[in-house]
C-alpha cells in the first residue's frame, strides 16, 4: 500500500517547523525512554490499568447493551483476523454510554460512544472503518509513542502531577500529530478493503462532518489533534483512488 501524506503538506500541521518539531519531539522521547521498552506487553498493562481506572472512578460508563456489544466484538475480531504481521497487543472494545460522536483507544482498549455507533447503526462499513482506525493507531506504533510521553512526564514532574502536564502538552501540540490520523485513516481502509467493505463509507462521513465545521484556518489547524474532516476526506479519497483505483464520486 502507498500512505501519501502530501494532502496535509500545505497545512500547519505538514509545514516544515512542524516536521522539525516533530523529529524533535521523537529524539527526546526516544532518549528519555527506549521505543524497544514500549512492549505490546506494556502497552496491554498500561491499557487494562487505563481502563480500570476509568471505570472505578466512573469517567466511562459502559453501555449496558449485550446485542451492540456482541456486534462491536464480532467486528473487530473480523478486522484483528485480516491484518499483516499482526502485533501481540490484546484488543477489546466497548461502547460508552456516551451522547458525543467520538471514538478513541489506549493500550489495546478501543471505545466507541453510543452516540458514534447510533450514526453507523445503518452503515456497519463505516464502523469497520472506524474501528479499523483506531486498530491503526497501535499497529502503527502511535499509542506507543503516547506512552514514551507519558514516562517521561512522569519522571520529570511524578506520577501524579506528570499526568495533567502530559495532557496540557497533549492539547497544545495535538495538531503535530495529524499525519498520525490520516495513516490511521488509511489502516483502517485497508483492513475494511480486506473484508469487502464499502471503502467510501467514511469518506462520505468525513465531508458530512466538515458540514459542521468552520471553514479552514490555520489558527484553529494548530490546536487540532484531527485533520479538519474536508482535508481529511480529500486524503482518504485520494488513498482509495491511488491503491484501489476506485472513485468516490462527489
Amino acid at each position: 500500500m502507498t500512505y501519501s501524506y502530501a494532502c496535509v503538506d500545505s497545512s500547519v500541521a505538514g509545514s516544515k517547523v512542524n516536521r522539525t518539531i516533530g523529529k524533535a519531539g521523537d529524539f527526546l522521547r526516544d532518549i528519555a525512554v527506549d521505543e524497544k521498552n514500549v512492549t505490546d506487553k506494556v502497552q496491554n498493562e498500561y491499557g487494562e490499568a487505563f481502563h480500570k481506572d476509568a471505570i472505578e472512578t466512573g469517567t466511562f460508563k459502559l453501555l449496558d447493551d449485550a446485542a451492540i456489544q456482541s456486534y462491536l466484538d464480532k467486528a473487530l475480531k473480523e478486522l484483528l483476523d485480516v491484518r499483516t504481521a499482526p502485533s501481540a497487543i490484546d484488543y477489546k472494545i466497548y461502547a460508552l454510554n456516551d451522547t458525543t460522536v467520538n471514538a478513541f483507544t489506549f493500550g489495546g482498549r478501543i471505545y466507541i460512544t453510543k452516540a458514534m455507533y447510533d450514526r453507523c447503526k445503518n452503515r456497519p462499513a463505516l464502523l469497520y472503518a472506524i474501528i479499523g482506525h483506531e486498530i491503526g493507531h497501535s499497529e502503527k506504533g502511535h499509542i506507543k509513542k503516547t506512552i514514551q510521553e507519558l514516562m517521561l512526564h512522569n519522571k520529570i514532574f511524578g506520577e501524579e502531577n506528570g499526568t495533567a502536564v502530559f495532557q496540557i502538552k497533549k492539547l497544545l501540540t495535538g495538531s503535530f500529530n495529524q499525519k498520525n490520523e490520516l495513516e490511521a485513516d488509511y489502516y483502517g481502509t485497508d483492513l475494511s478493503y480486506a473484508l469487502n467493505q464499502d471503502i467510501c463509507a467514511a469518506v462520505v462521513f468525513w465531508k458530512e462532518m466538515a458540514a459542521l465545521e468552520n471553514r479552514y484556518s490555520q489558527l484553529e489547524d494548530f490546536f487540532r489533534s484531527h485533520p479538519f474532516s474536508s482535508l481529511r476526506a480529500e486524503c482518504l479519497e485520494s488513498h482509495i483512488k491511488t491503491n484501489f483505483q476506485r472513485s468516490c464520486g462527489k
